[in-house]
């Protein structure tokens, strides 16, 4: 098959009526709402030092893989609707774009298959050794490691699709995109490399993910173990089931219908006609698209550190616009508490407790300085006209999720 997204029909070509439109305004909202989306995942990310653990990470790799992903592959889905099959976007977008789409899926699954076993490791097995699990330190290696092999991967992509001349259906030589592996060994690098890894991902991540449920959400658990570690970690799980199962949902399709179509004979292609084929198009790269987008949605909906974060980066923008100087952002509430141990004129003991909260919002320089004053003359000045007093401090932190 030599034409990768364009077809014959005998008649002038016609498409549903709103088909275009719609399409259209779906791609616009999905390309709005996923670059939107990851750029604030990475910053986020990179912002907040509490939001830098090694999930976190990776989660901002996944949304930069996205994020190109975004950038470079929907242009083809706008050039599909009003192109009428003609290749408008130049050589090197012919070869780029296939290469990037391909590259930034293999990324994905890549990282979303770290972040699980991670979670495995950390949950199942956290006896095992620190070697085996992704620290810190170790997540850049790790998604510099994952691109790279992305990238080898997807380099027949790049280099096997070309454009060329052909025949459309109102008669007239356009020049098209196609995507032409070599028949000796085309189909097998399909299979190894898209579905089969895929799929041999997906059984992996089950597999993890099943044991993780089997730790956390069992009966007895879910009745004694309700601490604050262990709600974040069924917050996390939960997450990325959920984004597992929309990966797998959204891009399989279209890595279905790749494997398809480069199996198909000419006419095979033709006979389908050129509504069956522009619907499965739409239908497979609006999945796709969407796939890219939804990631970040599901970040503020189902974590709550996330969602705060999203918060917080708001009303610093909207106090940086006002010139208000910014402060340190805090994601736990500390309670400093003092106990004063005192004698009155009768030989009795008492003791007043003073504490202190920090809230998640902006400090204000000026009271929290002013507080501080005040609590410390409190605090020299003795109850009663008797012996110095003795001070002690405590202090406990409660972690948010």
């Amino acid at each position: 098959m030599t034409l990768n997204e364009s077809n014959s029909t005998e008649g002038p070509v016609e498409w549903f009526p709103g088909l275009q439109t719609a399409a259209c305004i779906f791609y616009s909202i999905i390309l709005l709402v996923g670059i939107t989306g990851n750029v604030l995942v990475i910053i986020i990310v990179t912002k907040y030092r509490d939001m830098r653990n090694a999930t976190n990470l990776l989660l901002a790799n996944l949304s930069m893989a996205d994020l190109f992903h975004l950038l470079f592959c929907t242009a083809d889905g706008y050039q599909h609707l009003y192109g009428r099959d003609k290749h408008r976007l130049g050589t090197f977008m012919c070869s780029f774009s296939p290469f990037v789409q391909n590259m930034t899926s293999t990324c994905s699954v890549l990282t979303i298959m770290a972040i699980s076993y991670e979670r495995y490791v950390a949950i199942c097995q956290p006896l095992k050794t620190s070697s085996l699990q992704l620290t810190l330190f170790q997540t850049l290696p790790t998604a510099i490691f994952f691109w790279i092999i992305s990238c080898l991967i997807s380099i027949p992509f790049y280099i096997y699709s070309n454009t060329g001349f052909a025949l459309a259906t109102y008669n007239e030589t356009i020049v098209t995109c196609f995507t032409h592996f070599p028949s000796s060994w085309g189909n097998e690098y399909l299979i190894s490399c898209t579905l089969c890894l895929y799929l041999l991902i997906f059984l992996m991540l089950c597999y993890w993910h099943f044991s993780i449920c089997c730790i956390l959400f069992n009966r007895e658990a879910l009745l004694r173990d309700n601490t604050i570690v262990t709600r974040y970690r069924r917050q996390v799980a939960q997450l990325l089931i959920v984004i597992i199962i929309t990966f797998f949902i959204l891009i399989l399709p279209h890595k279905i219908w790749a494997f398809i179509q480069q199996r198909l004979s000419v006419e095979e292609f033709f006979q389908m006609g050129f509504h069956r084929h522009s619907f499965i198009i739409i239908s497979t790269r609006s999945l796709l698209y969407l796939n890219s987008a939804i990631n970040p949605l599901l970040y503020s909906i189902m974590s709550t550190k996330f969602r705060q974060s999203f918060f917080l980066l708001c009303d610093d923008c909207r106090r940086s616009t006002k010139g208000q100087r910014l402060g340190t952002v805090f994601f736990s509430r500390e309670y400093v508490g003092r106990q004063i141990t005192y004698g009155n004129g009768n030989g009795g003991d008492g003791t007043i407790s003073i504490t202190g909260k920090i809230s998640y919002q902006q400090p204000n320089i000026g009271q929290f300085q002013e507080k501080k004053s005040l609590l410390a003359k409190i605090v020299s000045t003795p109850i009663t006209g008797t012996p110095p007093m003795d001070v002690t401090k405590s202090s406990y932190s409660e972690s948010g999720i």
